[in-house]
């Protein structure tokens, strides 16, 4: 066997065992905007996307690759936010909280399924942030857990 072809199969073995790349929307929708108070819905316009950059750049950082396009095939994680709620200000203190909806599919059977909140009191200078900015902040970290728990489910799903 030649060098090249030692290497070609070498290759072919690794990327059979290579992690696929997981599907996600570009900016987390919310389940029902009915549901949701109507400021955060018009004025947090970045709290589905800034969700969804942080899933992927923590997955990333585990060797996921998570694919922003919303494609529904392959292994993909459907995600929503199910509520958020903004009570307070940077005056008397932030109340701010969110929830999400995620389920994970691999080639369209239902992996798993779980629910992630957050709560913030807009942390450390809160009294110098907006609603939005202490949001898009629990946002953020909402993209991280739901990131490390696609990662521990799609192993999980691989050694089966």
């Amino acid at each position: 066997m030649s060098p090249s072809s030692i290497l070609a199969t070498a290759f072919l073995f690794a990327s059979a065992f290579a992690s696929a790349d997981v599907h996600i929307d570009e900016s987390i929708p919310y389940r029902d905007k009915e549901e949701i108070d109507t400021r955060i819905v018009s004025e947090c316009l970045e709290v589905g996307s800034i969700m969804s950059k942080s899933l992927q750049e923590t997955a990333a950082k585990s060797d996921v690759t998570v694919v922003r396009d919303g494609k529904k095939q392959g292994t993909y994680a459907d995600i929503a936010i199910t509520s958020a709620m903004s009570a307070g200000n940077a005056f008397i203190g932030h109340a701010k909280g969110m929830a999400v909806s995620a389920t994970l599919y691999v080639d369209g059977k239902q992996v798993n399924k779980k629910t992630f909140t957050r709560n913030s009191s807009g942390g450390m200078f809160g009294a110098y942030k907006s609603s939005c900015a202490v949001l898009n902040r629990t946002s953020k970290v909402l993209g991280s857990d739901i990131a490390q728990w696609v990662v521990r489910e799609q192993k999980n799903a691989q050694n089966k």
